[in-house]
C-alpha cells in the first residue's frame, strides 16, 4: 500500500508522461477493440444457433446456361434451381438430416395503417427445422408450409422487427401483415438474436420460398420447375458421424446422375467441351458455421490486414511508453542512488518501479 500511495504522488508529479501514456494506450487499445469487434461479428462469430459446426453450405460450381442471379448470400458459383433443390432435398440422400433453402427479396410492410421498407427471406420449410432454432412467439416456418406454390401466405417476424415496430405484443399472432401488396398470417416470431443466414443482412420477415412468384411480380410460377433458372442458395446439417468428405460423396451421387442424366438433355447449342465440363459438375461443401455469405470472402483479406494494423499501432504504443519511462527512469538516477545509500534494498526499489509502471 506504501508502493502504491507513492507511485500515484510520483505520477501525479509528472503529468506529462502519464497523460501521454494513457492517451497512446487508450488509442492502441480502443482501436484494437473497434476493429476485432467487426472482425469477429464478420469472419469468427458462429450463427446462435443449434450445433453450427455440423452446418455445409452447398456451392454449384461449372456451366450454368440459362438465366442466374446470385446476392450477397454467395456469388453465382452457389446458386442452384428450384427444381435442383426439391431433388437433392427428396432423392434418398442419407448424409444430411435435411436440406434447406433461401433467398433475400425486397419487401413492403404494411401493419395497422403503418408502411414501411425492410428486407426478408424467401425460406424452405426446412430452414428453420434444419437451423435448430426456437421461436420466441407463435411457430416457425415447417415443411408443411411449403408444399404447394403459392398457396400459404404465413410469415414469421423477427425478433427485432416484432421489438421495434410491434412492442413485443404477443397478440400479433394471427394477425395480418400485407407484404408486397398480399395478406399474410403471422404465425410466429424468430428468436432473439438471429437474424438469418447472410452475413450483412437482416430480414424484417421470414415467408415460405414458394410464395416467390407472389413476392416479386417478374418471376414467373414457371421458373419453379425451370431448371436452367438458377437463383436459390442451399445449405444442410450433417448426419451424426458423418464427415464433409462422405457428405460430399454422399450427395454428389445423387447430384451427378440428375445432371447427366436430365439436365444434360436440356441443353441447346452446347459445344463438346462445354458439355463434358457440364456432364462433370460436382457439388461442393463448404463449411457452414458462420452462414453463408459473399462479403465475408470479399473483405476477410481487408479485415485481416486491418487488425493486423491495429496491433502494430498498439505495440507501436506499447514501444512508446516504453521508452518514456526509460527515459523517466534515468532522469530519476539520483534519486535511485539516494534511496540505496540511506539503506532501501534493490528489491524495494523494483518493487516501487512496477508498481509506477501497473
Amino acid at each position: 500500500m506504501k508502493n502504491l500511495r507513492y507511485a500515484i504522488r510520483t505520477l501525479f508529479r509528472a503529468p506529462f508522461v502519464m497523460s501521454v501514456a494513457v492517451f497512446s494506450l487508450a488509442l492502441g487499445i480502443g482501436a484494437n477493440a473497434a476493429i476485432f469487434s467487426l472482425f469477429n461479428q464478420m469472419l469468427l462469430k458462429p450463427l446462435p444457433v443449434h450445433n453450427p459446426h455440423e452446418l455445409v453450405n452447398l456451392e454449384a460450381p461449372g456451366p450454368k446456361p440459362g438465366s442466374q442471379s446470385c446476392n450477397n448470400a454467395g456469388d453465382c458459383d452457389h446458386v442452384f434451381s428450384y427444381a435442383m433443390f426439391r431433388d437433392l432435398e427428396s432423392k434418398g440422400q442419407q448424409v444430411f438430416t435435411s436440406v434447406a433453402a433461401h433467398r433475400l427479396f425486397g419487401a413492403n410492410l404494411a401493419y395497422d395503417g403503418q408502411t414501411l421498407s425492410g428486407e426478408g427471406m424467401l425460406v424452405s420449410g426446412s430452414y428453420f427445422p434444419v437451423l435448430g432454432v426456437q421461436p420466441s412467439a407463435g411457430r416457425l416456418l415447417s415443411p408443411a408450409d411449403d408444399q404447394a406454390l403459392g398457396e400459404n401466405a404465413v410469415v414469421v417476424l423477427s425478433h427485432a422487427w416484432w421489438r421495434t415496430r410491434l412492442q413485443q405484443n404477443p397478440m400479433v399472432i394471427g394477425k395480418r401483415l400485407i407484404v408486397n401488396g398480399v395478406p399474410m398470417e403471422i404465425v410466429g416470431v424468430a428468436p432473439e438474436g438471429f437474424e438469418g443466414t447472410t452475413l450483412g443482412s437482416r430480414p424484417d420477415i421470414y415467408v415460405p420460398i414458394t410464395m416467390r412468384s407472389a413476392m416479386e411480380r417478374n418471376f414467373q410460377p414457371a421458373n419453379f420447375a425451370n431448371r436452367q433458372n438458377y437463383w436459390i442458395y442451399l445449405f444442410a446439417r450433417l448426419r451424426p458421424g458423418v464427415s464433409m468428405e462422405q457428405a460430399a460423396a454422399g450427395i454428389n451421387q445423387v447430384y451427378t446422375p440428375i445432371v447427366t442424366e436430365i439436365e444434360a438433355r436440356l441443353q441447346r447449342g452446347m459445344s463438346d467441351q462445354t458439355m463434358a465440363q457440364f456432364k462433370a459438375k460436382q457439388v461442393v461443401l463448404a463449411d457452414g458455421l458462420r452462414g453463408q455469405s459473399s462479403v465475408r470472402t470479399d473483405s476477410g483479406p481487408y479485415l485481416t490486414a486491418l487488425i493486423a494494423v491495429t496491433a502494430l499501432v498498439l505495440l507501436i504504443a506499447c514501444a512508446n511508453i516504453a521508452n518514456l519511462l526509460l527515459a523517466r527512469s534515468a532522469g530519476r538516477a539520483g534519486e535511485m542512488a539516494l534511496r540505496l545509500s540511506i539503506g532501501a534494498n534493490r528489491r524495494q526499489l523494483i518493487s516501487q518501479l512496477l508498481t509506477e509502471s501497473i
